[in-house]
């Protein structure tokens, strides 16, 4: 049996392991939680664990809670393979708790060596994302999208770990607990990452924990600094909006109000127009001067994409030739598309709708209301989303309302979503047939009415018994797992149950008492 110092060296060392792999993907995550449970039980000695456990109220076994009570639901699930592997999914949730809880609160420097590598880690895992991104290393994905390079985990988990990390590091700054220079640095670095990602929920979420800090930093009179920092994110916001807001004005921005209303293309077709819909790509009204059928011909000749199959992001390559050629300003006919370059029927095929270059945030601005006006217009909602997520929460709803009192167990979501999309006609596609992508939503479906008040009830009350020391780091995760949890089903996948079991339980169980002593 090794001694206790060698046992604490170990659970320092693979605590700092999974707080560096949170962000490297789920195989590093694994061993870390491996080798942190391992350390745990063979160190023995569970009588003083016991006694850490009483003498704070039974708050690990309490917290935990959000993982038992899904132990105890699992007779309800109607398939208890699917159960069971969405409890091993969410171990974090019973075994971080439990571990950190019962041992000695960390010192100052063990403090130092998590944070450390937790950043050492993010650094790591930004610079391979983007080396992706600039197709110098590959992706596993290929949905033709930026997403792609989040090659770790999904990109809006990643995209709010960054934004945690975000506010993480301006925070140990303003509190003086690492280098104001090295901080702009990685914060201006996580930044431009999570801009070039442009994961709406994250830059929401960014936003509001921002604003928080801004509030904080504006009544705060113990910092020299505080001027500076206040600058700095009213700037941001300043930045951020007018830019946004540019982008908008350029959607809807036309170039010519006076419709060029032609009857036929050279081919003899008679044009389609719809009046109605006063849609624009680059300024130009999108749905006039369309000879489908001339178009048709010539796209079939020039392309080995079918005009009525899919372009490499899914979409229908009808729709993005249409935009495309629209953003020339050129008619959808066959003289239209003799005017693109190979490079430019490249792109079509490839996805892009416009020949403007746009940068990633740009495109998604740009993306999003063209959802919005699409959904004025048609209900296929698929590849849209806005649209996706609309189909997904009602058919949460429906399926919740369908059992409220306590629900389908632990993995219901998963079996229940299978058999609704199967008798209902969603005008999803099979591969757009997904769950909530709502947290809320997914446990009130596993869980009841009855279980999920109780499982809110477990973590409202574990929450505040928070330490007020800790609460300008953690304001800012609440608010970026409410956005995290709004549209994804974050504790569903073992990156989102760890990001928010590891971060929930540090400080938690933080102990200001412990670092005055060390």
């Amino acid at each position: 049996m090794l001694k206790s110092t060698t046992h604490r060296k170990v659970y320092v060392f693979f605590i700092s392991c999974l707080a560096a792999s949170i962000s490297l993907g789920k195989v590093p995550m694994s061993i870390s939680l491996i080798g942190l449970t391992l350390n745990w039980v063979l160190e023995l000695d569970f009588q003083l664990k016991w006694k850490k456990i009483k003498d704070q109220k039974y708050l690990p076994i309490i917290f935990s809670g959000l993982f038992l009570i899904e132990l105890f639901w699992l007779p309800i699930s109607k398939d208890t393979i699917i159960g069971l592997n969405a409890l091993r999914i969410k171990l974090p949730l019973l075994l971080l708790p439990l571990i950190i809880g019962s041992c000695a609160s960390f010192s100052k420097r063990e403090w130092k060596t998590i944070i450390t590598t937790f950043f050492i880690g993010i650094l790591v895992s930004t610079i391979w994302v983007y080396l992706v991104s600039i197709e110098i290393l590959p992706t596993k994905k290929e949905s033709g999208t930026v997403r792609d390079a989040s090659i770790f985990m999904s990109h809006i988990r990643y995209s709010v770990l960054l934004s945690f990390s975000a506010v993480l590091i301006l925070c140990l700054a303003f509190k003086n607990l690492i280098s104001k220079l090295i901080a702009v640095i990685i914060f201006l670095w996580l930044l431009f990452l999570i801009f070039k990602l442009s994961t709406i929920t994250a830059i929401l979420g960014l936003s509001f924990a921002l604003l928080f800090l801004f509030i904080v930093f504006l009544f705060s009179s113990k910092n020299k600094y505080k001027i500076v920092y206040i600058t700095g994110i009213a700037s941001l916001f300043f930045l951020v909006g007018l830019y946004t807001t540019a982008t908008i004005n350029d959607f809807y921005h036309v170039k010519s109000k006076e419709r060029s209303l032609l009857t036929h293309s050279i081919g003899g077709e008679k044009y389609q127009y719809d009046l109605k819909d006063n849609t624009t790509e680059n300024g130009f009204y999108l749905w006039e001067n369309i000879a489908q059928k001339e178009l048709e011909r010539a796209w079939n000749r020039k392309s080995k994409f079918s005009f009525n199959s899919k372009d490499k992001k899914n979409q229908p390559i009808k729709a993005t030739l249409y935009r495309f050629l629209t953003s020339k300003g050129l008619n959808k006919d066959s003289v239209g598309l003799s005017k693109l370059t190979k490079n430019e029927i490249l792109k079509i095929e490839n996805g892009e709708t416009s020949s403007v270059s746009y940068n990633n945030f740009e495109k998604r601005i740009r993306s999003l209301l063209y959802q919005r006006e699409s959904r004025k217009k048609t209900s296929d909602p698929n590849n849209q989303t806005i649209n996706q997520r609309v189909v997904f929460w009602k058919a949460g709803i429906d399926i919740f309302l369908n059992q409220p009192a306590i629900g389908h167990g632990p993995g219901g979501a998963k079996t229940q979503f299978k058999k609704y999309y199967k008798s209902r006609n969603t005008n999803l596609n099979k591969s757009n047939q997904l769950l909530a992508h709502n947290q809320f939503i997914t446990q009130a479906i596993n869980l009841g009415a009855l279980g999920t008040i109780i499982w809110l009830f477990i973590l409202i009350y574990s929450f505040l018994k928070v330490e007020k020391q800790m609460f300008l780091f953690f304001v800012p995760y609440i608010i970026l797992m409410f956005f995290a949890f709004m549209s994804d089903d974050m504790l569903e996948v073992q990156a989102g149950v760890t990001i928010f079991s590891f971060f929930g339980t540090l400080m938690l169980f933080y102990n200001s008492k412990s670092l005055e002593a060390s």
